[in-house]
């Protein structure tokens, strides 16, 4: 089975794991969103950071498929968030989370994912450029939280999801 992995990363967290996904499931085709052209694979997997509690735009397009081309496609799906929990919670009076991420995907998909996952991201301040860490420290201010660099990431969490699509396609 020819597998393609597309995502998108702001930081590197979300090319990271989309990356050892890839060479977990054995594949180099990989791509940023950004400098995506063609679906060329059979299963694809695509996979966005979270900022702003929002997924990026040209991931949720793609997903959407208004063009068909996931039509007859087997798709797996991922998110990459500081909130890699099974629970929502409120923020800003608004449902946040993981798991409202990942339905957000599947809603706009309109079919039921292959596979699916949420993963734990990174925050490092020093990476942000000036906008997105003055957001951060005012978003951390009116939550009442710690302004400090984070790391949930965790390779465990993709081999699980690659040895879940692996059990899928029986290999």
């Amino acid at each position: 089975m020819n597998i393609q992995v597309i995502y998108y990363s702001k930081y590197g967290s979300t090319r990271q794991i989309a990356e050892s996904i890839a060479k977990k499931l054995g594949t180099d085709n990989v791509t940023d969103i950004r400098e995506h052209k063609a679906i060329t694979g059979d299963l694809i997997i695509i996979g966005s950071a979270i900022f702003k509690e929002v997924a990026h735009e040209e991931i949720m397009q793609l997903l959407s498929d208004e063009q068909g081309k996931l039509k007859e496609k087997q798709v797996a799906i991922f998110v990459v968030c500081l909130s890699r929990e099974r629970t929502t919670k409120k923020i800003d009076n608004k449902e946040g989370g993981g798991p409202v991420y990942i339905e957000k995907f599947e809603k706009v998909l309109a079919k039921v994912p292959f596979a699916s996952k949420i993963f734990g991201g990174r925050m490092i301040l020093a990476e942000m450029d000036d906008a997105d860490r003055e957001r951060t420290k005012e978003f951390a201010k009116r939550v009442r939280m710690p302004l400090k660099d984070v790391n949930v990431m965790s390779e465990a969490e993709v081999d699980e999801f690659a040895q879940d699509i692996k059990d899928k396609l029986n290999v």
